[in-house]
C-alpha cells in the first residue's frame, strides 16, 4: 500500500496573481481537477499552475468538502488524512484508469488545518505524484499507469 502525505494550506494572506511562461501563481484554495503544479513546501499558501505538459511533481484529480459541520472541532491531523486518504482512493482509480495499489502515482492530500478549519476550510484537495517526487511531464488522467 502506497503511503499518503498531508500538506496544510497556510493561513497567511495570498500573494496576486502572477502569469508568465512558466505557469501561473494560484491559491491552494483555488485549484481545480486537472491542475498540474510543483511545490517543495510543506504547508504551502500558493503554488505554480503549469501546463500538465510542461514538468511538475502533482496533479489535482479530485477536490470536495469535509462533511463535518462548521461548528464541529477541527478532527486532528492525523484523523484528517486518514479520511482524506480514503476518500481519494476511488476518484483516483476514475481518473488514472488504474486500482492505487497497482498505480506508479502516489496520493498526496491538501487538507485544512486547525487554523483556516476554524475559518469554516472543509475543502480536500487530492493530488498524486510520484513516490519520490519527482517531476513528470503529461496527465496521468486515463493512462493506466
Amino acid at each position: 500500500t502506497a503511503p499518503s502525505a498531508s500538506t496544510e494550506p497556510s493561513t497567511e494572506p495570498s500573494a496576486s496573481s502572477e502569469t508568465d511562461e512558466e505557469g501561473e501563481e494560484t491559491s491552494v484554495f483555488d485549484l481545480e481537477v486537472g491542475d498540474c503544479f510543483s511545490t517543495s513546501e510543506e504547508s504551502i499558501e500558493s503554488v505554480l499552475v503549469v501546463d500538465c505538459e510542461s514538468p511538475h511533481t502533482y496533479e489535482t484529480y479530485h477536490v470536495f468538502d469535509h462533511e463535518a459541520g462548521s461548528d464541529e472541532p477541527y478532527p486532528g491531523d492525523e484523523e484528517i488524512l486518514e479520511y482524506a486518504d480514503g476518500e481519494c482512493r476511488g476518484p483516483f482509480e476514475e481518473f488514472v484508469g488504474l486500482d492505487y495499489e497497482s498505480s506508479i502515482y502516489f496520493i498526496t492530500s491538501v487538507t485544512p488545518s486547525d487554523e483556516t478549519w476554524t475559518e469554516g476550510d472543509r475543502e480536500i484537495l487530492c493530488t498524486l505524484g510520484l513516490e519520490d517526487d519527482s517531476e513528470v511531464t503529461g496527465s496521468a488522467e486515463g493512462t493506466g499507469e
